[in-house]
């Protein structure tokens, strides 16, 4: 047998003060294609459970290339900290880049002396070609899906790769993680991320999806999917399964043949945190809805992103206020949770050239139809289970992105400043702390089931915020957050006592 030639693919940190606990699919997909006769795949993710920043080092010295995939943000900043040490025990060796960042700045990112290759969007057939070639010493010139640097430092692009089918890659190699380092928890119950489709169909202005896919979709069969499920339930005991597709309920008749195959297997097995579009669910017969509760579906988030009917359609949501109301209704019907998501500060043309003050009011707007939309599903009662809230982030790679640049969104110029930059980073101090207080104070205690979570021994207080929340919701009432600094400070003395973050505010 001749030489193996080790390849270091390193998952590196979303946040600084928090380690990936996320399966790695990414570096599992790529790993899969690698002819383990020929190669030796280390996955490495930044878990607190070793020192896996030494362990790079030391895999790195006889290394054939290192390979990091990362997202806009934090991930940038960490890989670039690996990325140092590793250039100081190999100095020559190649470092590529993947992900939804370098797929959507390619050049950018390889302007940076941390990056010598990008491999683009769908990578798995990709970095197959790219270490043959690596390993053959062979000019990268021609290879479909990436981008380069020579040693002079010229760049060059090649071309775009032909989007495959999912079911056309193999399964993934569980053997070269540790699987019980990415086991999470939900409500109590062991649980584990996983993902059965890539891309999206759908154009949104805000998504940076179709940039990178180009509305191409494609999803894992069931009985593949299944598979997976079965080693997760049979081997580590998970209970639940993390949805985490950007949209998982395409196609009908895919989600019924799913769900009655899964309802098949008995297993002690629930699945949730499903990303869905209302109006192709809506469209679902009752009977696969019935079907999808059946089948232990625990909830379904929807991204209704605005309760603005002009601002839907200048966004290209395809979508209705008035079916965001249809399908709660429908949820609570058929006994499903559903969590609406919206999207605030999203930038329309008639903003350019405003000023703040008519900035501070846009939002407000925005802000109001939300709440107008939610008093619409939930009246009085606020028997809702969970909303969530975003800022729209500029980030380069869909059509919004322009328009923020007239707005006056100063762009990062390079890959490290895309590292340090911060989510929601061009809203106003009044922006954000509205945003927050919203997140996890207001949502948490408005609903007439709101939990008693973390501060159990001052009921009285609790009745205080319950009350408060139901309050500045009637009123539209957002500014002068005191009783969200009053809980902020006993959440934090109680994490100072306990060492126990208070960070599930659901």
């Amino acid at each position: 047998m001749g030489e193996k030639h080790k390849i270091i693919l390193y998952s590196p940190k979303p946040r600084k003060h928090t380690f990936s606990s996320g399966m790695p699919y990414a570096m599992l997909k790529i790993a899969s294609m690698l002819d383990r006769k020929r190669f030796d795949p280390k996955i490495i993710s930044a878990t607190p459970k070793y020192d896996y920043v030494k362990e790079i080092e030391e895999e790195c010295k006889d290394a054939l290339c290192f390979a990091v995939r990362a997202l806009t943000g934090y991930d940038i900043i960490d890989a670039i900290s690996v990325i140092k040490r590793v250039r100081k025990v190999n100095p020559d060796i190649p470092i590529i880049w993947g992900g939804w960042h370098c797929s959507i700045l390619p050049k950018q990112t390889l302007e940076s002396e941390h990056a010598d290759i990008v491999v683009i969007a769908q990578g798995e057939r990709t970095f197959v070609e790219l270490a043959e070639r690596l390993v053959k010493k062979e000019s990268l010139k021609g290879l479909l899906g990436i981008g380069f640097k020579d040693k002079s430092g010229k760049i060059t692009m090649n071309g775009d790769r032909p989007f495959e089918n999912l079911d056309n890659f193999p399964p993934l190699p569980y053997d070269l993680i540790n699987v019980e380092d990415y086991v999470d928890n939900f409500d109590g119950l062991r649980a584990m991320s996983y993902v059965t489709t890539q891309g999206c169909p759908f154009a949104c202005k805000y998504c940076a999806e179709p940039m990178v896919f180009k509305q191409r979709w494609s999803a894992l069969s069931n009985d593949r999917i299944l598979k997976d499920w079965e080693f997760f339930v049979k081997e580590h005991n998970i209970e639940f399964m993390i949805i985490t597709d950007d949209n998982f309920f395409i196609g009908e008749e895919r989600i019924r043949d799913f769900c009655k195959k899964l309802i098949a297997k008995k297993w002690p097995l629930r699945w949730g945190r499903a990303q869905a579009r209302v109006r192709q669910m809506l469209r679902f017969s009752d009977d696969t809805w019935r079907l999808i509760k059946k089948s232990g579906l625990y909830d379904i988030q929807m991204g209704v992103e605005s309760g603005d009917q002009e601002l839907l359609d200048f966004i290209n949501k395809q979508l209705k206020v008035d079916e965001t109301r249809q399908f709660v209704e429908k949820a609570r019907e058929m006994g499903i949770r559903a969590t609406p998501e919206g999207i605030l500060g999203l930038p329309t043309p008639k903003m350019v050239g405003a000023t703040q003050r008519e900035w501070e009011a846009e939002w407000d707007r925005q802000l109001n139809s939300m709440f107008d939309l939610l008093d619409k599903c939930y009246g009085k009662t606020k028997d809702y289970d969970e909303i969530r809230f975003f800022a729209y982030d500029p980030y380069p790679g869909n059509p919004l992105y322009a328009l923020s640049l007239e707005l006056g969104f100063d762009p990062p110029k390079t890959l490290e400043e895309w590292g340090k930059i911060k989510p929601a980073n061009w809203i106003s101090n009044r922006m954000r702390t509205q945003l927050d207080m919203l997140m996890y104070f207001l949502f948490p205690y408005a609903r007439d089931s709101y939990q008693e979570r973390h501060i159990k021994r001052f009921k009285w207080l609790q009745k205080l915020f319950h009350k408060s929340a139901q309050w500045r919701w009637k009123h539209r009432f957002f500014d002068f957050p005191i009783e969200y600094k009053m809980y902020k400070f006993y959440t934090g003395l109680r994490t100072k006592i306990t060492g126990v973050s208070a960070t599930d505010h659901s």
